[in-house]
């Protein structure tokens, strides 16, 4: 019998492969960002979360893939990462619940004080991330129509800042509602003054990695130099 060819698989373009870096970054920065949102920092007059780190990027990526494939491919990658996170969550609190090995590296206890999360917690935090993403992307989108596809930064840093608004929001009703279950035994002042000083830091970090966004839209746009095939 006469074997068919293998088909050769079609080369990614430049904008398919810059789709999957920013996916990837997003699920990242989310989900390392929820396990670093476990400590508290001061960084120099800010009293932080770790989280601060990295959802910073969160919102740049999803901005991102909003300018380049639209608003609809923005909110899959909401999607996938709120999956991505709930898929994290289930793991951790697995690994809780699994016996500690005789002779174990950790210390009695340690992994649990460390990974274990309150519920109202997570749901507060999921609740942010989703709640946010969804206002920032749709306030993109609007910001997008009205400049006529220029000024991206103004949509970036605006998108962004009502996002962050509306996160912080959603984790301050939490702290108002539960602050015991949300804000362990942090003191009402404090815990506000972290969602403020937060939103503050993840803002100059987004300024801060403007030219990143321009730089990846540039490449995302420009003509694939491989030939075709």
């Amino acid at each position: 019998m006469v074997q068919a060819p293998l088909m050769q698989p079609a080369a990614a373009t430049p904008q398919q492969v810059s789709l999957l870096w920013l996916v990837g970054l997003h699920v990242a920065a989310l989900v390392v960002g929820h396990v670093l949102g476990s400590k508290s920092a001061e960084l120099g007059p800010f009293l932080v979360t770790l989280t601060v780190l990295t959802f910073p990027v969160t919102f740049l990526t999803t901005d991102l893939v909003n300018e380049l494939q639209g608003r609809e491919w923005a909110r899959r990658v909401t999607a996938i990462g709120l999956v991505a996170v709930g898929f994290a969550y289930a793991m951790i609190e697995l690994a809780r619940r699994l016996p500690p090995a005789i002779g174990s590296h950790l210390p009695p206890g340690a992994f649990d004080h460390v990974m274990a999360l309150p519920f109202a917690h997570a749901i507060a935090l999921l609740a942010s991330y989703f709640f946010g993403q969804i206002v920032d992307i749709d306030m993109f989108h609007r910001l997008r129509m009205l400049t006529n596809g220029r000024r991206l930064w103004i949509r970036v840093l605006v998108s962004t800042a009502v996002g962050e608004l509306a996160g912080g929001l959603i984790v301050t009703s939490f702290i108002l509602v539960a602050p015991a279950a949300t804000a362990g035994l942090t003191p009402m002042p404090a815990a506000l003054e972290t969602v403020s000083d937060q939103a503050f830091l993840r803002l100059l970090m987004v300024v801060a990695l403007l030219p990143v966004i321009y730089l990846v839209h540039r490449v995302h746009l420009a003509p694939s130099s491989l030939p075709a095939g």
